[in-house]
């Protein structure tokens, strides 16, 4: 019987030995045959690291007359502090140490990171100075390493063109500008290193790298100094007028390349993480992000369609009266004027509102709004920036007789100060659009690839446009454009003071936007302006406001480029 049990027992033992070997046989080869990769993957990823090299972010530069070129953005290196936990024997001591590097670090808080056992934690601290990293090396901490990253930066701050540069954020990429719309050309293709580490994560070898390709440049066509004058004669006339803000847009009309464009108030991008609230809407350029209602230089655009339509020329005579009805609605001039009998020339001199309502008639509102969008308006101009609008042209179904009528003198409809100096150098180009811009050429390495213009549209003829450019010098000479005179050479402009459209239906009787948009010299055009100033209170009128500092800057570029 004892025999018996006992090979029963030895016979059972043996099985679950024989199942127990089985089993981990079986669990081996799965180890060793089926899951071999996963195993083998995992053991990698345990004893090897990858690190990833950030591109260096391309140069935004921008030239002067002399063809010099200055930096407005570009990417320097500084470093990031990295601490190993696990490598660290005495973690308060270090902690100590670091914070006696003055790096902006408490040895508290320090500590709290440290102190656990961790092969990686996130970076303690960026933004180190190559000093200061070069510091931190020299004393050959254990388990401390630093790593070289680039930030952006802004020689020029808030004084030349923050508003189409934008900026880079946190996360590395473009935010808002040239930074947004050309992040893809700017950022180039990060590179990466794998290294070979032991149990305590140290590294053993340098398993493989691929080199970070940076990104490419970018030359603005804005002329450098001519920026920074715009910038600073826009802040000096919002101070001067007491306007809440304004913008200023020039263009050259025969390329459509923006050479400055400025808007007030504005920003600095080296500091942009600490605008908040509503001064964040000053992140977007002013000139093509806020339509508005442009009034009277408007009219020189509706005197374009009549004269093309060969309804007026401009010695065409016709009287006319104060005020006139359309749908309902008296329009009236400016403090009511009468002027009479007038010239076509003489209507613009006048800033006639009557006469440009007798226009529209003659003209006929699906004319108009036909060449209102052949203009431009209503549309986007395509410019590289983030936020441009393209302003409000009310549907065909919409354009009644009263919208057509006012807006022949630029009301009912909005536009940006970009797309008003875009319909201007329809005028200056002899009759053909073009695509205003900011890319001038991109630089990789030894390739230079220059901005590919579209063709222009014919708009109006030359001889229409030749007409109209003398009717606009004569509105400088002897009508309400005389403050934007220059000496020794012919501008053309028109004045315009704007009503402001309240949320709450009609115009606010408090608030006014005066604007001057222009040409020089007016013989072959090679400047087109427009000056905007949001509710000045020291001056009723733009000839007193926007019209004098078209003048003043006119002057300045006339010296600058050597027009005289």
């Amino acid at each position: 019987m004892g025999d018996r049990v006992l090979h029963i027992r030895t016979t059972l033992l043996l099985l679950l030995a024989a199942f127990a070997g089985g089993y981990f046989l079986f669990k081996l080869f799965n180890y060793q045959v089926l899951d071999h990769e996963q195993y083998v993957e995992a053991a990698e990823l345990q004893s090897t690291s990858t690190a990833t090299e950030q591109a260096q972010r391309g140069v935004i530069l921008a030239k002067d007359r002399d063809g010099k070129l200055y930096t407005l953005a570009a990417s320097e290196e500084r470093y990031q502090l990295f601490i190993a936990p696990r490598q660290v024997k005495n973690k308060q001591k270090l902690a100590e140490l670091i914070a006696e590097e003055k790096i902006g670090l408490k040895k508290e808080e320090i500590f709290e990171k440290i102190n656990n056992d961790k092969v990686y934690i996130p970076a303690l601290a960026r933004n180190l100075t190559p000093a200061q990293a070069d510091a931190l090396l020299k004393k050959n901490y254990v388990g401390v390493y630093v790593r070289p990253e680039f930030v952006r930066v802004y020689p020029e701050g808030s004084a030349i063109a923050p508003q189409l540069l934008g900026f880079v954020g946190s996360d590395g990429q473009g935010k808002y500008g040239v930074e947004a719309t050309n992040d893809q050309v700017l950022r180039g293709v990060s590179g990466s290193e794998k290294a070979k580490k032991d149990s305590l994560g140290r590294l053993i070898d340098i398993l493989g790298a691929k080199r970070a390709e940076p990104g490419a440049d970018i030359v603005l066509t804005i002329d450098y100094n001519l920026q920074f004058t715009v910038e600073a004669k826009l802040k000096e006339a919002t101070e001067r007028f007491q306007a809440e803000g304004g913008s200023i847009v020039i263009l050259d009309p025969k390329t459509g390349a923006i050479l400055a464009m400025a808007g007030y108030p504005t920003f600095d991008p080296n500091i942009f993480n600490e605008v908040t609230g509503e001064a964040q809407r000053n992140f977007l350029p002013a000139g093509a992000s806020l339509p508005y209602e442009p009034g009277s230089v408007m009219k020189p655009i509706t005197m374009a369609m009549a004269i093309e339509m060969g309804l007026v020329q401009p010695d065409t005579t016709e009287v006319f009266g104060g005020s006139v009805k359309v749908g309902g609605f008296e329009i009236r001039n400016a403090e009511d004027k009468v002027y009479g009998r007038e010239t076509m020339t003489q209507v613009l001199e006048n800033s006639d509102n009557v006469a440009m309502v007798w226009l529209s008639q003659k003209i006929g509102k699906e004319k108009q709004r036909e060449f209102l969008e052949k203009f431009g308006y209503g549309a986007k101009t395509g410019v590289e920036l983030v936020g441009e609008q393209p302003g409000v042209l009310r549907d065909a179904k919409e354009w009644n007789d009263t919208l057509s009528a006012t807006a022949a003198y630029g009301q009912g409809i909005s536009v940006t100060p970009l797309q008003l100096a875009t319909a201007y150098a329809v005028i200056a180009n002899n009759g053909v659009t073009v695509s205003p811009h900011l890319i001038a050429q991109t630089i990789r390495g030894t390739a230079v690839t220059p901005y590919s213009a579209k063709a222009g549209t014919r708009v109006i003829s030359e001889e229409t446009a030749k007409k109209i450019r003398e009717m606009l010098v004569s509105v400088v000479e002897l009508g309400h454009g005389k403050r934007a005179k220059v000496e020794g050479i012919r501008v053309g402009g028109k004045t315009g003071t704007a009503q402001v459209a309240d949320p709450q239906g009609g115009y606010a009787e408090d608030r006014h936007i005066g604007n001057f948009a222009g040409l020089f010299p007016a013989d072959d055009p090679k400047f087109v302006m427009v000056v905007r100033l949001d509710n000045p209170k020291t001056v009723k009128f733009a000839e007193s406001s926007a019209a004098p500092i078209f003048g003043e800057l006119a002057n300045w570029i006339t010296n600058y480029y050597k027009l005289r």
